[in-house]
């Protein structure tokens, strides 16, 4: 995942519903320290931090996660 898009994304979802940074953080719930870090893109959001911020802000969570893995040409079949 690009944590800095994932950042803006939610910066501006956030922004469009009106929501301050303490309100998101008291709903996801984290300290609001922490939520400002993840939003700023300097920290990292946990697993359930992930899945809360997006249930609130209405953010599908699988168009967050990238789930694509680079192709291996090292690998040979016979």
């Amino acid at each position: 995942m690009n944590f800095t898009n994932f950042s803006e994304i939610i910066k501006q979802k956030r922004i469009a519903k009106g929501l301050l940074q303490k309100e998101m953080a008291l709903k996801v719930p984290i300290q609001k320290a922490r939520y400002n870090r993840i939003e700023n893109g300097l920290l990292e959001p946990t697993f359930i931090e992930l899945q809360a911020i997006c249930r609130i802000l209405e953010i599908d969570l699988t168009e967050v996660l990238e789930l694509k893995k680079p192709i291996r040409e090292d690998i040979f079949f016979d």
